[in-house]
């Protein structure tokens, strides 16, 4: 089961960076797990993580084969006026997590 938390302020100021932390539950697999039956468990990782605001590039990661279990991520942003954070976590299968948080400007 996949599970999303991201946590930012109510409130931002305008011109003023704040951060922004993100968290997936996912259920990693490095592909070297065998299983009961012996077989190998095929690799299932996250592998990229994206952050728009508005549509505008706000991080684009690219995680390697040693990224954690549940990866986390915390970053800054900047913004001028109220607007739409989107967010994007793609894992080997092709399935992209999505998640979006609106955030108020003063």
């Amino acid at each position: 089961m996949t599970r999303v938390r991201i946590r930012l302020p109510n409130v931002v100021r305008a011109g003023e960076p704040f951060a922004v932390r993100a968290l997936i539950t996912h259920p990693m697999e490095t592909g070297l797990r065998i299983d009961r039956a012996g077989q190998t468990v095929p690799r299932g990782i996250i592998h990229r993580f994206t952050c728009t605001l508005d549509l505008a590039p706000v991080i684009d990661i690219a995680f390697e084969p040693a990224i954690s279990a549940d990866p986390f991520v915390e970053f800054d942003v900047l913004a001028e006026r109220s607007g739409r954070l989107d967010f994007a976590w793609y894992d080997e299968s092709g399935a992209i997590h999505r998640d979006s948080r609106d955030i108020k400007v003063e």
